[in-house]
């Protein structure tokens, strides 16, 4: 056993971890992340598409939950670090940035970085959950990837419009 990780002797054990940090990973999203970014962020349009996936990832949260409880009985949590990571690294360049227009540009790369490592980790537990027989777990999972990689797609968009206002030297 790792000090301070389990275990892990087969693909349901690694299921099991994954689905945990990812418990832990919108938890940090939606207690830290996400109304820090909120409360940074200038641009209207940004700050409501931020809003939505707040939402969203409360439900992100409801749904993981569920699988923990169905799988394990209980909705333990195993620290994300990836995730605390960029929201620490995001929280930093955003304070660094002086002009506002580079402030969101720093958050919509904060937030896209975010999306891409959620997009890779639901499409995994998706792809394991099926292979584990446990249907109604892979469909959670899609739709939870489907919304990730939305908001992934409206930060990018958002991204096309901030990006260019930003100041260049």
């Amino acid at each position: 056993m790792g000090l301070f990780t389990p275990d892990l002797n087969n693909l349901r054990e690694l299921y099991k971890t994954m689905l945990q940090r990812s418990l832990d990973s919108e938890r940090q999203i939606v207690n830290e992340g996400l109304p820090a970014m909120i409360e940074d962020a200038t641009n209207s349009e940004l700050k409501n598409a931020l809003r939505t996936h707040l939402q969203e990832s409360k439900e992100h949260i409801s749904r993981l939950e569920r699988i923990l409880r169905d799988n394990e009985g209980e909705a333990n949590t195993t620290k994300c670090k990836v995730t605390a990571a960029i929201i620490s690294e995001g929280g930093s360049s955003a304070k660094d940035a002086k002009d506002q227009t580079l402030r969101d540009v720093v958050l919509i790369a904060a937030g896209n970085q975010v999306e891409h490592y959620e997009i890779a980790v639901y499409g995994t537990l998706r792809n394991m959950a099926i292979i584990l027989g446990e249907a109604d777990h892979a469909a959670l999972l899609d739709k939870t990837l489907e919304e990730e990689k939305h908001a992934d797609k409206v930060l990018t968009e958002l991204s096309e419009q901030i990006n260019v206002a930003a100041p260049v030297a």
